[in-house]
């Protein structure tokens, strides 16, 4: 049983039902973990447009944390390949 499981069933066992645990700990996943917040170096868990690479069969896959995709390459080319994508999208499509 996975961590998040067993806090899922601990919420319900306090008296939230299933959707508002479910409710809760997605509030929670989204709340900066660091402790005290720096003001100048905020975390951004509940959205923002951090540039994230993973690695898939033999390729890497490019993406805004906000969920666009921004392409694929090959794990010998260099991860910059994104950035043009990553800088025009956060630059003329995010709206401030």
């Amino acid at each position: 049983m996975s961590a998040r499981t067993e806090i899922l069933a601990a919420l319900q066992r306090a008296g939230y039902n299933e959707a508002g645990a479910t409710a809760l700990l997605g509030r929670a996943d989204k709340e900066p973990r660091e402790t005290p917040p720096d003001p100048d170096f905020r975390e951004t868990l509940a959205g923002g447009h951090a540039l994230i690479v993973e690695y898939g069969d033999c390729e890497m896959h490019g993406s805004c944390q906000c969920g666009k995709r921004l392409g694929i390459t090959t794990p010998d080319a260099s991860l910059d390949t994104f950035v043009p994508s990553w800088e025009r999208h956060c630059m003329t499509e995010v709206t401030p």
